[in-house]
């Protein structure tokens, strides 16, 4: 049973009600059978659990256990600063957790926004009175009563409309008022059905009264909060990526530590010497600084991508963007302007009129062809036949109105004409009409100009402009019209006919000729799919638009497709069927209900690609959680946002791809500096090492291990996380769902490369020192403790100088350093100047030398760090270029 389908007496009797509305004893009975209407939000979270969660993901676990062993470690050898050590692991952990809930919270907000949209109060007759009432209390059989500016608590079917118009952008993102009529329309879907009003929506117009055939989640709006609230989000690449670089760097951590408690016991050390070593280098394994580093560079990237108008509101989704394979976007406002134009004009006298100039307020030139001494007269009376004959307004900048009427209107402006009519009546638009007139008075004259779909206005003609006078309508005329009118049909435009009598009756109408409007196409969205394509990243549209204007814009925006489909044929499918065919082609989706975009990101998802979905109205908040990158149009609904992850201030398709290439970016700046702080932990276990086996004094205290990890390393990282794209990044393929930031390539680079020549570097700098100032092997105790300090202050500044040198070659993945602007990564400058000034303090500050155990070393003694920077740099610099020569060889550049 289709409520819509019934007429009013059938609908009463279907939900056993009357003109005068249920009993009491009726609704009593009713709410114990349906229940309140309400739509049931998800089970509030417990933020406190939520919060705590935060500290048992997998990294957070993997520093907490540093921590602890730290702090073990301490216990049997204490003043080694191993306490400060696991201090500030679990600060940074601390700090970690709040920063990542705190962004979690704010963006869980979706059903919230859904709840704010249900008004509280209604109007209803029952008993044969009209009441306010609370609108939890509504059941299925009620009359509401209906009037402009109120709230709509259910869906409900109209037994009256009196010019009732309703704003549906809480359900489709539509701005457009919509009219109701006490007709279905042909409608198969209740959304569609043009005598049925939605929970969630609001009266913008008119009034009226109708039966309520649904409540609380039975309703669209409860079934899309339904389908919101079940669908789970996955993990992102990101997340599922630091929960692998866990279980790896654990596993490497554990490794050496059981590897080297066996190769110090057996050494003779004994099992307390040995466990303390094991668990000392455990906690050198781990990169304390690596989670933080992470999340800072993420929210960097965050803001950087809102100056590009794209705001992100879940920080592991900016790595996601990196990994888009497929984007699906609307057309209207993203591919297009979302404004309106008059583009062409045909006279009926023969004239072809083109006008220039997109948009409502931009000036514009008119060009005509066949001109007569007639044309811009007559021109002028079709202007403003459809400027006068509308509702829409462009005064001083503010524009209100249909965008198909501000086309109207925004013609008539560029053409000068001024407003010299006085209305007296207006017979508004209906689907069922699909024309509109308005009556009034011009220059002391009676009339009535009509605009509205050619087809009933040429039905109602009987005479004609020409370019010589009035003229009988006849067979011929209008053969000729129907030709121009299919020319402009054919290339997607909105065709309106324009005619005008000299009284108030729409019958007998004289044609002055048709006018061709379209939304144009973004300029800038051309090139940014061209940019996709190279990318690897195809494209599809889903609109509500009709198919024929879709491929037109499809194909004039250089859009890649195999056909045109629409919703209808894509509810015949089986997910399965769909599947398959989005695998092997690409095709534009034309008049698409909200649940069949949520079975196309499903079935592209199970193909195994990575889908960003853009949408604007409640409808589309299922298909928006599901993506994996939902982006919501800045003047789309609150509820689209609160599902999304992304949020595109300008609508602009343009700003998707600038955010991809963001994404992109971001993903190869963590790849960047997770190599940078891989590589400087080489040099801090390769001394504590060599002090274990072989007789010399310890190298580097804990206290320096930290010093480097949260000091010298944390400003270079983040700085490399603020890289600007790389040349070649949007001509890349995307970034696969199983490509590992911590791949054998970061390794190879990080601990076996840069690492061991880091490493070098350090123990190079400690025992030339110590062997400069008369030390011999064997002498493992040093007698002076400035000594001591100097010659590990020296192998802290051998690894701090090399990396030093390392922040600035990783700056390109795959290019020479000399082909990037040392302007461009201002943040690097920042960290190379505070990296310096950490150094002179080290070697100056009375206080710091006093924590961090360091002393000050004479500068004739610091000619022994120069060298291994140089070496690093070269040796890293041309091994880049032959790995990209290798690269372009195969061709995968």
């Amino acid at each position: 049973m289709k409520p819509f389908e019934l007429n009013k007496d059938k609908l009463f009797k279907e939900f056993k009600t009357n003109k005068d509305g249920l009993t009491q004893d009726e609704v009593s009975k009713r709410l114990d059978e349906f229940g309140q209407n309400v739509i049931e939000g998800k089970k509030k979270k417990n933020y406190i659990k939520e919060y705590f969660i935060q500290y048992i993901q997998f990294f957070p676990i993997l520093l907490e256990i540093a921590g602890i062993l730290a702090f073990i470690a301490n216990y049997y050898q204490p003043n080694q600063g191993n306490d400060i050590l696991g201090y500030a692991i679990f600060g940074a952990v601390f700090i970690n957790a709040s920063f990542t809930f705190w962004q979690n919270f704010k963006a869980d907000k979706a059903m919230e926004a859904l709840l704010k949209l249900m008004p509280t109060i209604v109007k209803v007759k029952r008993d044969g009175k009209v009441e306010e009432i609370d609108a939890n209390t509504l059941v299925p059989g009620d009359i509401i009563i209906l009037e402009e500016g109120d709230k709509i608590a259910a869906d409900a079917v109209l037994i009256e409309a009196n010019e009732i118009y309703i704003n549906t952008s809480s359900l489709d993102g539509e701005s457009k008022p919509s009219k109701r009529e006490l007709k279905s329309g042909g409608a198969k879907r209740s959304i569609d059905a043009k005598n049925m009003v939605y929970a969630g929506t609001s009266v913008v117009n008119g009034s009226g009264e109708a039966v309520v055939v649904a409540t609380a989640m039975a309703t669209e709006f409860g079934k899309i909060a339904t389908l919101t609230g079940n669908i789970e989000k996955g993990l992102t690449p990101l997340e599922k990526e630091v929960i692998n670089m866990t279980k790896i760097l654990t596993v490497l951590a554990l490794l050496a530590g059981v590897v080297f408690f066996f190769l110090g016991y057996f050494s003779g050390k004994g099992v307390l010497i040995a466990a303390i070593f094991a668990l000392s280098l455990i906690v050198a394994n781990v990169p304390e600084g690596l989670l933080p580093t992470i999340t800072l560079s993420l929210s960097l990237a965050s803001q950087r991508m809102a100056k590009k108008n794209a705001l992100i509101k879940n920080l592991a989704s900016v790595q996601t963007l990196g990994s888009v394979t497929t984007i699906c976007t609307d057309k209207t406002g993203t591919l297009t302007k979302n404004e309106m134009t008059l583009q062409e004009i045909y006279l009926i006298s023969g004239e072809k009129i083109f006008l220039s100039g997109s948009g409502y307020l931009t000036e514009g030139e008119f060009k005509i062809e066949n001109e007569n001494e007639n044309s811009k007269n007559n021109l002028s009376n079709l202007l403003k036949a459809g400027w006068y004959n509308s509702r829409a307004t462009i005064e001083e900048g503010k524009i209100v109105g249909d965008p198909t009427e501000l086309a109207l209107v925004a013609a008539a402006k560029k053409c000068k004409i001024n407003f010299n009519f006085e209305k007296i009546k207006e017979n508004p638009f209906s689907s069922d009409r699909k024309m509109m007139s308005t009556f009034g008075t011009m220059e002391d004259k009676e009339i009535l100009f009509v605009k509205g779909a050619p087809e009933v206005i040429f039905a109602k003609v009987t005479h004609y402009q020409d370019k010589d006078g009035i003229k009988e309508f006849d067979e011929n005329v209008k053969e000729k019209m129907l030709k121009e009118l299919h020319n402009f049909e054919n290339r997607a435009f909105r065709v309106l006919a324009i005619a005008i009598n000299d009284k108030d009756d729409e019958n007998n109408l004289t044609l002055l000729g048709l006018v061709a409007i379209m939304d144009i196409a973004r300029e800038e969205v051309k090139e940014a799919l061209g940019k996709c394509y190279t990318a690897g990243i195809r494209t599809i549209m889903i609109t509500g638009d009709n198919p024929n204007t879709a491929a037109a814009i499809g194909k004039k925006i250089g859009l890649r497709f195999d056909g045109v489909m629409t919703g209808d044929e894509v509810a015949k499918l089986s997910d399965n069927e769909l599947q398959k065919l989005l695998k092997e082609k690409t095709y534009i989706f034309a008049r698409m209900a909200s649940n069949q975009k949520l079975k196309i990101a499903d079935a592209l998802q199970k193909n195994g690609e990575v889908v960003a979905m853009t949408g604007d109205g409640v409808n589309d908040s299922p298909s928006l959680k599901k993506a994996d990158i939902g982006i919501a149009m800045g003047s789309g609904t609150d509820v689209a946002k609160e599902a999304s992850d992304m949020i595109l201030l300008d609508d602009n398709f343009n700003s998707i791809v600038s955010a991809i290439e963001e994404g992109r970016t971001v993903y190869f700046n963590i790849k960047k500096f997770v190599t940078y702080i891989l590589s400087s932990n080489i040099p801090e276990i390769v001394p504590y090492v060599m002090s274990f086996f072989f007789k010399i004094p310890n190298p580097l205290s804990v206290i320096q291990i930290l010093s480097i990890d949260l000091g010298s390393d944390m400003l270079p990282g983040l700085a490399l996380g603020s890289e600007k794209p790389e040349k070649n990044i949007m001509k890349r393929p995307p970034v696969g769902k199983d490509e590992k930031i911590l791949d054998w390539e970061v390794f190879k680079r990080g601990y076996f490369f840069i690492g061991i020549i880091e490493a070098s570097a350090a123990m190079f700098a400690f025992i030339t020192f110590l062997l400069s100032h008369g030390w011999q092997y064997g002498q493992v105790n040093l007698n002076d403790p400035v000594f001591h300090a100097q010659a590990m202050t020296m192998t802290l500044l051998g690894a701090v100088t090399c990396q030093l040198a390392n922040v600035w070659t990783l700056r390109s993945w795959d290019f020479n350093i000399w082909t990037l602007s040392w302007e461009s990564n201002k943040a690097i400058l920042f960290a190379m100047v505070a990296v310096f000034a950490w150094i002179w303090a080290l070697l100056n500050v009375e206080a710091v030398q006093k924590v961090f155990n360091t002393a000050h070393v004479p500068l004739s003694d610091l000619w022994i760090l120069i060298p291994f920077p140089i070496l690093l740099l070269v040796s890293h610099e041309t091994y880049k270029y032959l790995r990209l020569k290798k690269m372009k060889s195969l061709h995968f550049d």
